[in-house]
């Protein structure tokens, strides 16, 4: 009967881990959406788990029965599994569409795609993130001792936290006195620098492999931006923006 157990224990462990990593991204997707203004698009992505809401500019969408349109964009999802949603949107470039924000359950990390008409980000709002130094959001891995990624905010003293893993552990933060740092607990962060360039916070982060994809994410008051690191994919090189 223990050996049953035993036996047992194992199956459970075995399923959990693999439907914990279940979740794929899909081939070339960086999470970053370029092209010319009133031009159309058409694009589909992967997010890890069961997502129940977008946020794009004053706009918050609640899905339901495979609907999560907008004034913007015509949008339908599919939950693939426990681990997984597959999200299709079509419509047109708009500079009134720049982000947007998939979330879902409060420890489910938020995934986010971006939109850069003419390849310009033109939003400069005081303590907004500056996403054009951080794409693309999706980042290959493969082969690598490690990657560098970047959050950086169009202010000099912002208040931010850093997240990692799909159910956003915090790992740093300095919206409370004193601040929490805790880089150190997690072996996978070998480094967290910190610099203020010219009215601007920049944040980089580098890290190792902990799971076959790997999610950090950056928060500034209503902003939010997550890179996804898949370690089986060849890496690409940054796109830059002005």
């Amino acid at each position: 009967m223990i050996m049953l157990h035993k036996f047992l224990g194992v199956i459970i462990f075995v399923y959990f881990a693999n439907m914990t990593w279940g979740y794929k991204t899909l081939p070339g997707d960086t999470r970053v959406i370029m092209g010319a203004g009133n031009t159309q698009f058409s694009y589909k992505t992967t997010l890890p788990g069961n997502y129940t809401k977008l946020v794009t500019g004053l706009f918050t969408v609640h899905f339901k029965d495979g609907n999560c349109s907008t004034p913007f964009f015509v949008c339908a999802y599919v939950l693939d599994d426990e681990t997984q949603m597959t999200v299709q949107m079509e419509g047109f470039m708009s500079w009134g569409l720049k982000w947007i924000n998939f979330f879902g359950a409060d420890d489910l990390i938020p995934i986010t795609v971006l939109f850069f008409v003419d390849e310009i980000w033109n939003e400069l709002a005081a303590g907004s993130i500056q996403p054009q130094y951080s794409v693309p959001l999706i980042i290959g891995g493969k082969d690598l001792a490690s990657v560098s990624f970047s959050c950086v905010i169009f202010s000099t003293n912002p208040k931010y936290g850093l997240y990692l893993d799909n159910n956003k552990t915090l790992y740093y933060s300095n919206e409370k006195t004193p601040v929490t740092d805790k880089t150190l607990e997690f072996p996978q962060i070998l480094n967290l620098e910190t610099r203020n360039i010219v009215l601007h916070k920049s944040t980089t982060t580098t890290v190792r492999e902990k799971n076959p994809i790997d999610f950090y994410t950056c928060n500034v008051g209503n902003y939010w931006l997550t890179h996804t690191i898949d370690w089986s994919r060849l890496i690409l090189t940054n796109l830059i923006f002005y």
